[in-house]
């Protein structure tokens, strides 16, 4: 089966909308089965087209999306300045790479790491442990686990792997 092509491109203040729709729409998928009121009022919160516009402006972020067919198919969010205890070679995280559920094993969050790691010594993220396909993803892409922490949500914590690239593999892409 033939995919259309992706491109990757950094995001624009136009994809404001874009941005907060794909992101709710992957964030539910992802993490929950129904949508209580916490959930909804989570994302309702945390994913605003003003939220993302100001990213776009933002000095101290990196955000790159990905297109098929001039759609917003998925982005990477990189926040330099962050530091992390048990990263702390490299003070730039990625915040979040997301995959519209129908483009993953695509190459799109492929493509959207790399122009993540373009610039960067090195990267650390947070991921969620029961998150399975995006632990193997990013362990396929040279990430370590180096400790975990909480992602607290109302009176839910939820266990997250701490992962980073070492600084000599994240020059080579």
């Amino acid at each position: 089966m033939t995919h259309p092509p992706i491109s990757v491109r950094r995001a624009r203040a136009a994809d404001a909308h874009a941005l907060a729709a794909l992101s709710i729409q992957v964030w539910l998928a992802t993490y929950t089965e129904g949508v209580s009121d916490l959930f909804a009022r989570y994302v309702l919160a945390e994913f605003t087209p003003e939220k993302f516009l100001a990213l776009v402006n933002a000095p101290d972020v990196s955000l790159h999306v990905a297109e098929v067919d001039e759609r917003l198919v998925g982005y990477a969010l990189v926040r330099s300045g962050v530091s992390q205890p048990l990263v702390p070679e490299t003070d730039s995280e990625l915040c979040t790479l997301y995959v519209q559920e129908s483009f993953t094993r695509h190459g799109v969050g492929s493509a959207l790491l790399r122009a993540a790691r373009a610039g960067n010594d090195g990267l650390w993220l947070m991921v969620n442990v029961q998150n399975l396909r995006a632990c193997r993803f990013y362990e396929k892409h040279g990430f370590v686990v180096r400790g975990s922490t909480d992602f607290v949500l109302g009176e839910g914590r939820h266990r997250n792997h701490v992962l980073a690239m070492p600084q000599a593999a994240s020059s080579g892409a």
